[in-house]
């Protein structure tokens, strides 16, 4: 049976967004020089300023409380960034990132 042809629902509602820097952002992926820092691979492709494709991840969460701050901010691909907030190990996962983050940034 074919899905029937409706229009979705609206709805409106508010949402709390915590504005993360810039600045933090593009460190980050320039420390990593183009790789993850989670499993160390290449990034995944270029994007259109020819700067590696790569995601950062706030190890603690910004809406918990944690700093935008580039000890606490690691430079994920995309499987990585997706497994450590999909994946069945991602706190686990995301756990690891954070004893190695030590040896990614001197605090």
């Amino acid at each position: 049976m074919a899905a029937a042809n409706t229009v979705p629902g609206r709805r409106s509602s508010q949402v709390s967004v915590v504005e993360r820097s810039r600045h933090v952002r593009d460190y980050v992926v320039a420390r990593a020089a183009g790789y993850c820092e989670g499993c160390k691979e290449p990034a995944p492709f270029l994007r259109k300023n020819g700067v590696p494709y790569l995601e950062p991840h706030h190890i603690r969460r910004l809406g918990d409380g944690g700093p935008d701050d580039p000890r606490f901010v690691i430079a994920l691909c995309p499987n990585c960034h997706r497994r450590v907030h999909s994946g069945t190990d991602g706190a686990d996962y995301n756990a690891t990132l954070l004893r190695d983050m030590k040896f990614i940034e001197r605090i």
